[in-house]
């Protein structure tokens, strides 16, 4: 009887270490290649829109050519290295959903293209809100290259950024302004 426990016990063991090998292998080799598929979908999609879509990048994707990811470096790196920074604020829609909604560029260096005005939905950072939970008042999200596209965002709650060292949003605003200089 503990021999069969031993080797039932040994064998979903086994079977859930190759799960979680393969698991980890298709999430490496098979996300990258949707992530670009879906891109490229979206390009296609913006395009018969009417609107342009560069085939060579006006500003480089800084973000291949950083040492670090964009999440670990400091504010003060973040701010230097993202071609825009965008504010925006959660508005609630009829459907209750909360649309995070651009409320002003904080910096936008020349000749980069965003595919974002002021007053428009940023949907990557809009919900429908969920019991016990915060999501803050707004969101700041950080893109990097041109085409602009996002490298980071973090919410605020108030007049303070969290998920940036709690730094005051007017200190932050300050922060971007000596960075266009």
């Amino acid at each position: 009887m503990l021999k069969k426990f031993t080797d039932g016990l040994v064998f979903g063991t086994g079977f859930a270490i190759s799960f979680v090998a393969i698991w980890y292998i298709a999430t490496y080799t098979l996300y990258p290649t949707l992530i670009s598929s879906v891109t490229e979908s979206a390009n296609q999609q913006i395009a018969q829109e009417g609107y342009s879509v560069p085939s060579e990048q006006t500003v480089p994707n800084i973000q291949h050519q950083l040492s670090k990811p964009f999440h670990e470096m400091s504010p003060e790196e973040q701010i230097k290295n993202a071609s825009v920074i965008a504010l925006a604020r959660f508005e609630k829609s009829p459907d209750g959903k909360m649309k995070a909604i651009i409320k002003e560029f904080l910096k936008k260096e020349p000749r980069v293209t965003i595919y974002y005005n002021i007053g428009d939905e940023y949907p990557s950072s809009s919900y429908y809100p969920s019991e016990n939970r915060s999501y803050g008042d707004g969101v700041v999200i950080f893109f990097t290259g041109s085409p602009a596209r996002m490298g980071m965002s973090v919410t605020y709650t108030g007049d303070r950024i969290s998920g940036l060292s709690d730094i005051p949003i007017e200190l932050f605003k300050q922060k971007c302004k000596e960075s266009n200089s």
